[in-house]
């Protein structure tokens, strides 16, 4: 298992430029966010939220969570939790955490997208 880092945070921070969540996506399996420049983060073990005051916590299951409140929400900063925890902060006091797991399989993608002739997708 790969844990979250300075580095990716370094990553991720420089990706709040004022640009706000353009996609959110949500599977049996899986959640996504997309945001300015950045393809997408993709959770499949879980995400805990803070919208609009309420907490909320999504595992690998369908949800009555109201992501949508997240659409257009502008992120200014990330922040380690822990190294299993990563927290993307939003303008508005919200925020959306990312964690990662011990296991076989990925838990947090964060693909970056295209970087001069690299495509860059880091896997945790």
């Amino acid at each position: 298992m790969k844990t979250f880092d300075a580095n990716i945070l370094e990553t991720l921070n420089k990706e709040c430029n004022g640009v706000g969540v353009h996609y959110i996506g949500l599977g049996t399996y899986d959640f996504q966010i997309s945001f300015g420049n950045l393809d997408r983060i993709r959770t499949m073990e879980k995400a805990v939220f803070s919208i609009s005051g309420r907490h909320y916590s999504w595992t690998k299951s369908p949800s009555k969570i109201p992501f949508g409140l997240l659409l257009e929400q502008v992120p200014t900063h990330f922040e380690l939790s822990n190294l299993q925890v990563i927290r993307m902060c939003f303008k508005s006091g919200d925020f959306v955490e990312f964690h990662t797991a011990e296991s076989a399989h990925e838990s947090v993608v964060i693909d970056l997208g295209v970087r001069g002739d690299i495509h860059v997708i880091e896997v945790f």
